[in-house]
């Protein structure tokens, strides 16, 4: 019988090194395959070849194990199945890593060989043995428990690749190994001749591999890891070719995937994965992870960002994709709805949160221009009555500061406390660094009126927008406020126009509600020209016009409305001359502004003349 297996067996040894007998490797294949098949199989004529074939079939994959006997003693697993790329391996994790799943055992011998039995198949088969040592009784227990499960696991894992993976993640794969199965995946996606696809996908990988750390693949899967790298490539070629068709739009794509992350314990929280592809237009131009939280939790509430889950991949000038997920608070499910209305949203939002970097401005403070105010405010004090007058005055920003340069006029009343010792006697947010103080005059030849400069620095992280622009007007109502609180009520000196500005912003924005973007609105607020209707107009017809330009930015083509009184359009593209219409300045509200680098042109025409607005609005077409 042995001699007739000896003709029978085939195997496809391809040793190039002249020391290795591949006879003695024969031989051992030969011994495994005496032990797993039933002699009678082995043997021709036994059965008819079509019974015996198909009994084999039905066998396999085969599997052994040899008695467990007292420690410290070997046990042998043996293995026969149809090959399957990496399935000996499969089965090497298996025993050593999972036998005794609280350690790792000791492997004193792996055995491998891919073997051919014509008579019984016409399959390539793989043969192997994994002896590992246990040392104590303990040992030899556990493994007697674990034996019939892990039995089960080898069964399925060496004759589905599919099952094999699922095992292996279940089971807590090791980061090498969920290395190799994205490579294997990728590379999976190459074969497949998908034109989505190209070579370039293994550098994505590589980097994606490379600069996530160890505790982001332990926390998720190796199939969920090569859709991020897939996709990260595809929306990277997708804004390429966007680009090259329109150079000078900015272009955004978006996909989600929804995951949920095995945390120790092998509890499982879910998560939404959020990829971002966007391109830049100018040098100085940033777009990182805390501007894609600030615009995600603009239209989500509830959720916060999952440490450790973000990546970044600046490879190309101009271009940029980023991947990071997002949970929700009371850790339940994001709901389809949800997604969808993100999905609609964050583009628009995303162009919004891109920050512009700026040089910062040297620019001495002229001393010259103190003295003039000093004056002028002296001049504005009349009688021991009047309020304290202050002129606010921003400075510089350094870094992460906003310095401003405050001097605050008043009558001293003989044994007051200074300005000094007020903001010492006082909590406040302030900080007071004196610069000089100098007495300016009399008023009856008694009363001493005095002028105090000093300096104040505030933090920018309090008067910074939605866009990343620093509110210079809040911080300096910020100082006002507080210096009130200190010293008690004063005159805005300088501040009268921006109070009035800020009045009319405020009802605008009240009027609109809590649906119009507000960096949006004080974008067309500040842009109207002449500058005095920005403060004069009635809040309902700035509501209308910008309404309109809403529409406009919407559908990307010209709007226009008539009322009694007025006619509005606006329309994309740069602001047309005007001047052939001969119309009077205070009947003619108008603003340009770029919105994510689009421009828009809005015209307001105030007059009740039927004749004169439809004028109006057939010279614009004419402009066209």
């Amino acid at each position: 019988m042995f001699a007739q297996l000896e003709e029978q067996l085939e195997f496809d040894f391809q040793f190039n090194c002249p020391y290795i007998e591949a006879e003695y490797y024969r031989e051992g294949a030969q011994d495994l395959i005496r032990k797993l098949v039933p002699a009678d199989l082995l043997e021709e004529g036994a059965q008819s070849l079509p019974l015996q074939r198909a009994r084999f079939a039905d066998m396999l994959p085969l599997i052994s194990w040899s008695e467990l006997n007292k420690a410290p003693c070997a046990l042998s697993a043996l293995l026969l199945c149809k090959y399957r790329l990496n399935a000996c391996n499969f089965f090497y994790d298996m025993v050593s890593r999972w036998l005794l799943p609280q350690k790792r055992v000791n492997v004193e011998v792996f055995f491998a060989s891919d073997v051919r039995l014509p008579h019984l198949s016409d399959d390539l088969l793989s043969v192997a043995e994994v002896v590992v040592h246990l040392t104590s009784a303990q040992d030899v227990e556990e493994a007697r428990r674990n034996l019939r499960s892990l039995e089960t696991e080898v069964r399925l894992g060496v004759a589905s690749n599919y099952h094999a993976r699922r095992i292996l993640e279940f089971k807590g794969l090791s980061t090498d190994g969920k290395t190799a199965m994205i490579q294997e995946k990728i590379g999976s996606l190459i074969q497949s001749h998908s034109k989505d696809f190209d070579p370039g996908i293994f550098s994505q990988m590589q980097h994606f591999l490379v600069c996530v750390r160890d505790d982001f693949k332990t926390l998720r899967d190796y199939h969920h890891m090569s859709r991020i790298i897939s996709n990260l490539h595809s929306l990277r070629k997708f804004i390429k070719q966007n680009v090259q068709v329109y150079p000078s739009k900015r272009h955004v794509v978006l996909k989600f995937l929804k995951t949920r992350l095995t945390l120790p314990g092998l509890k499982e929280k879910p998560v939404l994965g959020i990829l971002v592809g966007l391109n830049f237009l100018r040098e100085h131009e940033v777009f990182e992870t805390n501007h894609l939280i600030c615009a995600i939790q603009k239209n989500l509430t509830g959720v916060r960002f999952v440490e450790g889950s973000s990546f970044l991949d600046k490879g190309e000038p101009f271009l940029e994709t980023m991947y990071l997920e997002v949970e929700k608070a009371d850790g339940s499910d994001f709901s389809l709805e949800e997604v969808n209305r993100v999905k609609l949203i964050l583009p628009e939002q995303i162009k919004g949160h891109i920050e512009h970097l700026m040089h910062p401005i040297f620019m001495p403070r002229n001393d010259e221009e103190v003295l003039r105010n000093i004056m002028a405010l002296s001049r504005q004090i009349r009688f021991v009555g009047d309020m304290p007058h202050i002129i606010i005055s921003f400075d510089q920003q350094k870094g992460d500061e906003l310095c401003f340069t405050v001097i605050l006029l008043r009558v001293q009343a003989e044994n007051a406390p200074t300005v000094q010792e007020l903001f010492a006697a006082k909590r406040t947010a302030l900080k007071y660094i004196p610069d000089r103080v100098r007495r300016v005059g009399h008023i009856r030849k008694k009363y001493v009126k005095e002028a105090t400069v000093f300096r104040t620095v505030l933090q920018t992280d309090g008067f910074m927008r939605a866009d990343h622009a620093i509110d210079l007007y809040k911080a300096r109502e910020f100082i006002l406020n507080e210096v009130c609180r200190v010293i008690g009520e004063v005159r805005d000196y300088n501040g009268g126009m921006i109070y009035k500005l800020s009045e009319s912003l405020g009802a605008l924005k009240s009027a609109l509600g809590g649906h119009s973007d507000p960096i949006l609105v004080e974008k067309f607020f500040y842009a109207l020209t002449p500058i005095e209707m920005r403060g004069s107009m009635d809040t309902e017809p700035l509501k209308h016009f910008f309404l309109i330009l809403q529409q406009a930015i919407k559908t990307e083509s010209l709007q226009k409305r008539q009322e009694a009184g007025r006619v509005y359009v606006v329309m994309p593209g740069k602001k047309m001359a005007l001047d052939a219409l001969a119309i009077p300045v205070h009947q003619l509200v108008f603003f340009f502004i770029e919105i994510h680098d689009a421009p828009y042109t809005g015209y307001m025409y105030l007059t009740d003349v039927k004749e004169e607005q439809q004028k109006f609005l057939d010279a614009l077409r004419s402009f066209q």
